[in-house]
Order: C-alpha cells, then structure tokens, then sequence
C-alpha cells in the first residue's frame, strides 16, 4: 500500500495597482507611500498584514483595511484599499508618574496637515518636577522611499536634585523608518546652560555648560520575534556624529554611541542581554554641552540607582556629565505558572552595571541587582522591580512599562 498527500495551493500571484477609497482630506499618495506594496510584488499575507498596521499607525488613518481579490488576474491582482481618515486635528491629554521622575502630565497638539506646505506637526507640553520640556516637531509626508525631512524645536529643564540644566535643541534633517531598519540624519544645534544651588566652585567644563553644532547619522535594526514584547530575537543600533563647539574657543569634536540588545529563550522563560557604549572625543578644553555627553542610571538603564545619579563626581557630591559611558545588564525572564500552566505575569531576576567618566581609565562600575514581577500586557510589558544598588547601599522601587529600541 502506498499513501500520499498532495496540495495545491494555487497560482502564484502578483500585485497590480492599489484601488483607494476613502481619502478625502489627505494627499492620496500616503496610501501607496506607506503600504509599500509595490507593482509586480509577489503576494504575501504577511507583508499585506504589514502594510495594513503601517497605515493604521501613521497617524492618518484610523482604520485601514487591505483586500486582494482572489478572482482577478494572478499577474496583476488588483489591490483594494479602503481608509477612514483619523480627524485633521486633535489634542491629547495625559496623566503619569514614574519612578524617576515623578508624576506628570501631558498636553499633546496634533496637526496631520498644515496649510500650503501639508505637513504634519506635533506640538508636547510635559509638566514634570525633573524634566518639564516642551517641543515642536514638523514632519513631511513620505516621498516614493519612505524618507521625510523633519524639523524640531524643543526647550528643557533637568533638575537631578543637585545641578539644573537648562537646554534648548533645533534639529533639520531626513529619516526613513523600516519594517526592521531605521535611519535618520540630521543636522543640530545644542546649547545647555547650567545652575548651581548649592554654590559648589564648578567650571563649565564640570557641568557641561556650553553649545555646539552638529552633523549625526543614526541607524538602528530590529530582528525580534515580537515587536512589543520580544522573547528571541535582538536589536542592534549606533550613532555617529561630529562638530564644533561655540564660542570664542571652538574646539571639534565627535561622538559615537553603540547599542544592542538579545534575547535567549530557555527551556523556562528567556534571558535578556543589554549593553550600551558611547564615547565622545576632544580636547580637555573643548565646552561640549550635556546634552552631547552622558549620564545615566534610572528605571530604564542601572536600577538600584536614581534618575541620571551615575555620572562624573564632582566636588559637594555632586554628579556631572561625562565622555565615556558604559552600561550592561544581564536579566532571566521565566513565566509564573498558575496550575502548570504559564500565566501572563513572570518573575525577572537582574544584574545591571553602568560607569561615566572623563577618561576611560577612570570608569568605575556601579552595580545594581534585584528582582521583579511583570505583567504581560496586551499592550507590552510593565514590570516592577525592587533593585539595590550596591555603592549606593539603598534600595530603590522601579516601574516600566512598554518595550521600545
């Protein structure tokens, strides 16, 4: 006897030209520019379910709907999409509180098209106790690549309980934003000017006091298996950039950052890998503003320790900003099991260890350990964490909430 299975799945088919439906207010080739399913395309249900959330979350659409008849030509097979256009016009209100910084809130103006030049701008207010910051941002419509220009304007204050600094940033330049790949670059200027309560002798050079002008390239690819909530996979980045400061001393400079993250699955739950690089080269003299140089320690970077505590020492215990950073974290993930069955919250167990300094000699590791419960959300993780910091010989309670690289 001989037994077999034969399937047929049917001709192999192509995409033809996209049928749009619904654009009234909007500039009909947002459709076609941010679905990317181009002409001679071979057909794929997942690049279909791709397109579909790319057009639901543009901003422009509310709820985009994709449609290939089976019953047309397999070589071009017409593409029907249907759109019901998200409001011109919207404001978004919001309510908060972090661990690093406290509660906030949030006011949020959004423009989809502006008069005579089409763009879009997003205009944020954040009423915040450490880093209240208000910003504009104007960004064009995608040209046949994916790639827009933006400009952006924004004003901060940063107050760390010991130092506050002050700092505004204008931004030009072009990004594209991938399935898996992302790119930006840009033009900028940064100034940062710096109070001291405390009246603790500090140069501008400790405190990061300065301005400069700046040229970056940012580029950053995603290969997880979930973008919200990734258990295999990793996440790879890195930022170049060069300048001068200003002033009467102008002194070049330039910076590199390095990031990446990995994920391990197990035979129960996953291990998660970080680390963080980043490195800016000068001459002693040059005033490079904080706002191109290094801090860190929080609830999204070294827990165990305060919001930006882990910096350059200064003289009054205070932290300053510095050229060197380095930060890596190992973390286990394993689900609760509920009657021998995973449940949607895990426990997590964690070692992190972050530096700044001036010199790279003089990167001293801070050590933080500890452990948390997090709920796998429908929307993404948000996990609270109790960690420890091992020079800071205190406790401390960390929440998070959300996955993003």
């Amino acid at each position: 006897a001989r037994l077999g299975l034969r399937l047929h799945s049917g001709g192999l088919f192509r995409l033809g030209d996209l049928r749009v439906t619904g654009i009234e207010r909007y500039d009909p080739v947002l459709v076609p520019r941010l679905a990317r399913l181009p002409r001679g395309m071979v057909y794929d249900q997942e690049k279909i379910v791709q397109a579909q959330l790319r057009l639901a979350g543009s901003g422009y659409f509310d709820s985009p709907f994709i449609y290939v008849d089976p019953a047309s030509d397999p070589e071009a097979a017409e593409v029907q999409v249907t759109v019901r256009e998200a409001p011109l016009q919207k404001v978004v209100l919001g309510l908060g509180f972090t661990t690093d910084g406290g509660p906030r809130a949030t006011v949020e103006h959004i423009h989809n098209r502006l008069p005579v030049i089409d763009w879009r701008a997003r205009t944020k207010l954040q009423i915040e106790r450490k880093n209240p910051y208000a910003q504009s941002e104007w960004i064009a419509i995608p040209d046949e690549e994916g790639w827009r220009w933006a400009v952006l304007a924004r004003g901060e204050r940063l107050d760390d309980d010991r130092l506050v600094t002050h700092s505004q940033r204008l931004r030009a330049g072009r990004f594209q934003n991938g399935d898996h790949i992302d790119r930006n670059w840009y033009f900028q200027y940064d100034r940062a000017t710096v109070q001291n309560p405390r009246q603790v002798p500090l140069t501008p050079l400790d405190t990061g006091e300065g301005s400069a002008l700046s040229f970056n390239y940012i580029w950053s690819g995603r290969y997880f298996d979930d973008a919200q909530m990734p258990s295999s996979g990793f996440g790879v980045g890195f930022e170049l950039g060069g300048g001068i400061t200003l002033g009467t001393d102008r002194q070049p400079f330039q910076r590199t950052m390095f990031r990446w993250i990995g994920f391990r699955p197990l035979e129960r739950g996953r291990i998660q890998l970080r680390t963080e690089l980043g490195a800016v080269l000068a001459r002693e003299r040059a005033r490079i503003p904080a706002t191109q140089l290094f801090r860190t320690g929080g609830d999204t970077t070294v827990r165990g320790y305060g919001y930006l505590d882990i910096g350059v020492p200064l003289a009054g215990d205070l932290v300053g900003p510095g050229r060197y950073l380095a930060v890596g974290s190992v973390e286990w993930q394993r689900p609760i099991r509920v009657r021998g069955q995973p449940s949607s919250f895990e426990h997590t167990v964690f070692l992190a260890a972050g530096s700044v300094a001036d010199r790279p000699a003089e990167l001293n590791a801070r050590v933080g350990v500890g452990t948390g419960v997090r709920w796998r959300s429908p929307v993404g993780p948000v996990e609270a964490a109790v960690a420890y910091g091992v020079q800071a010989k205190r406790f401390r309670v960390h929440f998070t909430a959300g996955f993003t690289f």
